[in-house]
């Protein structure tokens, strides 16, 4: 098992240095697509991150301490606290019909022993929920557990922008759309604050090399996400077409930091403190003057 996380840390690394972004095109609030300056880690501002197996916890379905399956019928799955304290609540977002459990899945399928490499379903993981998708090696994933979707996220705070990526389980493009809401829990009436949708080649279904000897991560996942939100994004609906479902990797959050602008009444107690100085300022020169 250590050989394996070692692995895993190794090629989490080498993935880390290639191109993960497979978007052919992205649009912005409903505008046209574009193949140039869609999102991206490397341009997008986040403040911390939030990885699914701190927030939720193991994909072991036999732990007694942790829920790889949550049942959202009397509410959202409550993640833990971020290093800044922000929760983040998943649940099925507005249009969704009768789906009500969210997964934690692993992403690999094959665990090394010694030199030899081994499924792991037959070597110590039988319980755990495991997927093949084209994630990286061993990646932490949010899943809707093959219901249609959409997922929705709700934070205890409001924050300015998220972004993750994202793929589905029937192979071939990835289409996916993600709307910022000012709202917890919207609804189907409610209108976002902002939306982007990014199409991928060839970035959602199985990835086969998983289950090579060694085992070879396809990493094709698109990200999406929002950012520009001010504070005002309370929560955010990822939709795709892909009745099977769809399943996210690492939150980044771009959280609401103030930029220390004084509101109205604090402008009206320094015009008062500036208009006492100047006048002191003026009685003081004329008095010396007339000395």
């Amino acid at each position: 098992m250590l050989t394996f996380i070692r692995w895993l840390a190794v090629t989490g690394i080498l993935a880390g240095s290639l191109s993960a972004n497979s978007v052919l095109s992205c649009s912005y609030n409903g505008g046209p697509f574009v193949s140039t300056g869609c999102r991206s880690l490397a341009t997008f501002s986040f403040t911390e991150s939030l990885d699914w197996a701190n927030a939720y916890g193991s994909a072991d379905r036999n732990d007694p301490n942790q829920y790889a399956i949550f049942d959202t019928s009397n509410g959202p799955w409550i993640s833990n606290p971020t290093g800044n304290g922000i929760t983040v609540g998943a649940s099925f977002g507005p249009g969704n019909i009768g789906n009500t459990s969210l997964a934690r899945y692993d992403n690999f399928e094959m665990v090394l022993e010694g030199s030899q490499w081994q499924f792991a379903l037959l070597d110590g993981y039988a319980t755990y929920n495991l997927s093949f998708a084209k994630f990286g090696a061993g990646d932490n994933l949010l899943t809707t557990n093959n219901g249609s979707g959409p997922l929705e996220l709700t934070f205890s705070q409001g924050i300015s922008g998220a972004m993750f990526r994202v793929s589905t389980p029937t192979s071939g493009d990835t289409v996916a759309t993600i709307a910022a809401y000012a709202v917890d829990h919207p609804t189907l009436l409610d209108t976002p604050i902002m939306t982007y949708t990014v199409q991928a080649t060839n970035a959602s279904g199985p990835c086969y090399t998983l289950f090579q000897s060694p085992p070879v991560p396809c990493d094709q996942a698109p990200y999406i996400g929002v950012q520009g939100g001010n504070g005002n994004i309370r929560s955010i609906v990822i939709t795709t077409p892909d009745t099977a479902g769809l399943m996210i990797d690492t939150l980044y959050l771009d959280e609401y930091v103030s930029t220390g602008v004084p509101e109205p009444g604090t402008f009206s107690i320094i015009g008062a403190v500036a208009v006492g100085t100047m006048l002191l300022r003026c009685r003081y020169r004329f008095g010396a003057a007339k000395a």
